[in-house]
């Protein structure tokens, strides 16, 4: 779904930062967590350019709910589920094809039967950002059950659901286990949602709430320093074992929690029409990021094959790198899959699947 214009101009906007985010997390990933991440120069960059993105995911989550959860939007059960289906099955079905057959014809033993390969399905090992469309159509099946209690409750209601949610998958990474390991998760295909609903409530939940203009600032700061922590933190000997216990750089951290809110509050507060960023409102450029907001799902599918066709071939360097060919690999990504999403979608049959 595209945003409209004027209030919800955020959403748009968010969206293409978000799935660039998932970008550049790819794109460094291998530098960020190579040999050296702690002690070089490219390491410390890579890290930094890598750890302050993990709120893209359950950003982008939060902006499925905004939208999904909306009762004035919302067609009935039927009419959704066959629209929500028709968005998100091809393109599940294709890209891991897609994926499945580049491995196996470019990775030796990659392919070892039908069955293995379902299983690395199931699991989400065919490609580390293909789960993303089990979590929106886990979360799609929910939605009839949630619209009608979102139309019949108020702001408070949705602000406790999504707490209590986003509870779960925070509280299964705390170490409560009887011998002080984590609780953890089950990872599958039809489980992947579970820890998303706190996210996708929190969407609706805060659609709309904007900051006090004394607390902007304040708000801005504590994202800077949440996004330096995960940056410090993450697999560095130096960091204290409790703080990755209790609020390590991953996703379903509490730290990641309050930086995800916060980069969704202050771009409701930032990219409105009186807001400090409404130069970035205005019409004629919202145009070009509707498109490319639109097209934010094709990106998110295309471009890790990219990246690994870049890879292989010698044309993006080696995976661990020094930090400007990350920043080059980075741009060059980005702008060969916007460019080809943004034409193939054109195409009415390939359309559906980006």
């Amino acid at each position: 779904m595209t945003a409209p214009p004027g209030p919800l101009a955020w959403v748009s906007w968010l969206r293409v930062v978000a799935v660039l985010g998932v970008v550049m997390i790819h794109t460094v990933g291998a530098t960020a967590s190579g040999p050296g991440s702690t002690t070089t120069v490219d390491g410390w960059v890579a890290r930094a350019l890598d750890l302050p993105f993990l709120w893209a995911v359950p950003v982008f989550v939060m902006l499925s709910g905004a939208l999904s959860l909306d009762p004035e939007r919302y067609r009935g059960s039927g009419a959704y589920l066959r629209r929500r289906a028709w968005r998100l099955v091809p393109g599940l079905v294709v890209w891991h094809v897609v994926y499945v057959a580049y491995l196996s014809l470019t990775r030796e033993g990659w392919w070892q039967g039908l069955g293995p390969v379902l299983a690395r399905v199931v699991q989400g090992q065919v490609a580390p950002h293909l789960y993303f469309f089990w979590i929106v159509l886990g979360l799609s099946l929910l939605t009839p059950l949630l619209v009608p209690w979102v139309a019949r409750s108020g702001r408070r209601e949705w602000v406790v659901a999504a707490l209590a949610a986003y509870a779960v998958p925070v509280l299964s990474t705390w170490p409560l286990g009887s011998d002080g390991a984590r609780v953890g998760l089950s990872h599958a295909a039809w489980s992947w949602w579970l820890p998303y609903l706190g996210a996708y409530l929190m969407g609706w939940a805060l659609r709309g709430v904007t900051l006090p203009r004394r607390s902007v600032v304040p708000a801005l700061g504590l994202a800077v320093g949440l996004s330096a922590l995960l940056t410090w933190q993450w697999r560095n000997e130096d960091a204290p074992g409790w703080l990755e216990q209790w609020s390590g750089a991953h996703y379903y951290s509490l730290t990641v929690a309050v930086l995800s809110v916060l980069v969704l509050l202050l771009a409701q507060t930032l990219l409105r029409p009186d807001g400090a960023l409404r130069a970035l409102t205005r019409p004629s450029l919202l145009r070009a990021v509707d498109a490319v907001a639109g097209a934010s799902m094709g990106i998110f599918a295309m471009h890790y094959l990219v990246l690994l066709v870049g890879i292989d071939t010698g044309w993006l360097g080696e995976p661990v790198s020094t930090w400007p060919v990350l920043l080059v690999r980075f741009a060059v990504v980005s702008v060969v899959t916007t460019a080809l999403v943004l034409v193939l979608r054109r195409v009415p049959v390939v359309r559906q699947v980006l």
